[in-house]
């Protein structure tokens, strides 16, 4: 295959081009059916800006382009060519976002972002499908720095870009290490996660209730211990309940428990939720840090900084947050006391670690974003020791084999259209019809890097926009897509009818996802249930059911 490089490097402080080996490094392309791997070799200290390798690729008319979003929550589909890939809306885009850095949500600050249909980028992996055959691309590893894809299908190429911005060398650095692969689905994903020997370290579903999609930030323990006594009831379904945001007084200050909601203690609710016979689970931002935070005014050397010593802002949630850094010895040290809190104090079994991308929105001390973020990871899994994670708000590629369940969609909204005003935010934002196309299109990753979690189904008739049909809609479309398969009602307001389907989602049974299409704005869901096979079919974008 004729590749072509394009490599950007500072030497001396000088910021040189470079299309070939010069005195500076040597170049190293190795290529064979399944593989291609790219080496620097520097003959001096280099600082590296960018680099991609590009060749020529013939696209069908009906061919589609997988692009797989940046972290749990950006979107994530298959398009064909006269589609066009959203970017950050205008209200991202505003003052308002660039003071709470919206744009750091996802790529927006070190990816082009394209303008024309026709042109994709996909991180980590991605593959041209016609028919049932696809051509894959995978990277083997993104701890050097993400691998980013791009389509152009109007001009016939593909692209594979390596983010190493501010990465300093001086031994050989490989740049790139992509696996390649045709077939179908199911064959070119086994082979690609045996290619790179991750295995997921779990096959137990997380099944119950999270307190999120019904209350949000505003719970306290009356509710807490009034839907936990609810769904007592029904222990041989549920083996989790979990505790989200609402139970701190502000994010980072995790040992500041704010005493009108929650007056004996979090402690006595995971005890609680123990002698009820459930594992607690618990819910944490632990790279966050609210712009009002004590934690970031008593320590605000202990933030993700600018070169110019500004705190870098790193999303508009809660009034605005920044990260911690988690190089620095001090933070690193406060987030290893949270976790010995919350697991070994308060006693609770599962943690959902939610922003997460926080931690690598710029590059730092000589690393790259991808780097640190598997740094972020690791560092996670040793606080956490071998109790669960289900990870939120972050890349894939650093939490395969990592976590144990990861959310791979958007939050649901507690209805189905994706609004104007949401549209104007970020491609990470609340998206009901986004939540459900990400988990069709990355079910390549559930069973082979962890299990997924595709987000809440919700059978509650009050506080919801859904209608009935929808909720029942959704509520097989999360059996079938998910290991984590939590809701968030009161179950003592259920009627039979709810507690039927309840049930339903909730039993372990021989359901099978057989296949999955989309024709326009229609998906096609073929699975066997009982040893009979059905369709599930309807609009992704209105939720309209045929």
């Amino acid at each position: 295959m004729n590749y072509k490089y394009h490599f950007t490097y500072t030497t001396n402080g000088e910021v040189k081009t470079a299309l070939d080996s010069n005195e500076d490094f040597t170049f190293e392309l190795t290529e064979g059916d399944s593989f291609l791997k790219a080496v620097i070799k520097p003959n001096k200290e280099l600082t590296v800006n960018s680099f991609y390798v590009e060749r020529e690729y013939s696209y069908g008319e009906n061919a589609k382009f997988f692009a797989n979003g940046f972290q749990s929550w950006t979107d994530t589909k298959e398009f064909s060519k006269h589609e066009k890939m959203p970017g950050l809306g205008l209200i991202g885009k505003s003052l308002y976002g660039k003071i709470n850095g919206m744009d750091y949500v996802g790529d927006y600050t070190f990816v082009p972002q394209e303008t024309e249909p026709g042109t994709f980028h996909s991180h980590g992996l991605a593959y041209v499908k016609e028919g049932k055959t696809i051509d894959f691309f995978g990277s083997m590893t993104d701890r050097t720095g993400y691998t980013v894809i791009y389509a152009d299908m109007n001009n016939g190429t593909l692209r594979f870009s390596k983010d190493v911005e501010g990465v300093a060398i001086s031994e050989p650095y490989e740049l790139l290490n992509l696996f390649f692969m045709k077939g179908e689905y199911d064959e070119v994903f086994d082979a690609y996660f045996a290619a790179m020997d991750i295995k997921p370290l779990t096959t137990e579903k997380i099944k119950g209730y999270t307190s999120w999609y019904n209350y949000y930030e505003k719970i306290n323990e009356e509710v807490i211990l009034r839907d936990l006594d609810a769904l007592s009831e029904y222990k041989d379904y549920v083996n989790i309940y979990q505790i989200d945001d609402g139970f701190e007084t502000r994010v980072g200050d995790w040992f500041s428990i704010d005493p009108s909601k929650f007056p004996n203690g979090i402690k006595y609710i995971a005890d609680s939720i123990h002698e009820k016979g459930f594992k607690a689970g618990i819910w944490l931002a632990p790279f966050g840090a609210h712009k009002k935070s004590e934690l970031a005014k008593k320590h605000p050397d202990w933030l993700v900084r600018f070169p110019n010593g500004k705190p870098v802002p790193v999303g508009h949630n809660w009034g605005g947050f920044y990260a911690l850094d988690i190089y620095n010895e001090d933070a690193r040290n406060y987030i290893k006391s949270v976790f010995n809190e919350v697991l070994n104090v308060w006693g609770f079994d599962m943690v959902k670690l939610d922003f997460l991308y926080a931690a690598s929105v710029i590059p730092m001390h000589g690393k790259s974003r991808g780097e640190i973020a598997y740094d972020s990871i690791d560092l996670l899994r040793e606080c956490v020791g071998d109790k669960p994670i289900l990870a939120c708000g972050v890349q894939q590629m650093p939490c395969f084999g990592k976590v144990e369940y990861m959310r791979i969609g958007a939050d649901m909204s507690l209805g189905w259209a994706h609004t104007l005003l949401r549209k104007n935010m970020h491609r990470e934002d609340v998206s009901t019809p986004n939540a459900l196309h990400n988990s069709i299109y990355r079910r390549c990753f559930n069973g082979r890097a962890f299990l997924c979690d595709p987000d809440v189904f919700l059978l509650r008739r009050t506080n919801i926009k859904f209608s009935k049909e929808q909720q029942k809609v959704l509520a097989q479309f999360i059996k079938l897509f998910g290991k984590v398969l939590l809701m968030s009602d009161n179950i003592a307001e259920y009627d039979s009818e709810q507690l039927r389907m309840f049930h339903h989602v909730l039993a372990d049974d021989d359901t099978k996802l057989l296949a999955v299409n989309e024709e326009g704005d229609t998906v096609f869901i073929d699975y066997l249930e009982d040893g009979k096979e059905h369709t599930l079919k309807f609009c992704i974008k209105d939720g309209t059911i045929f």
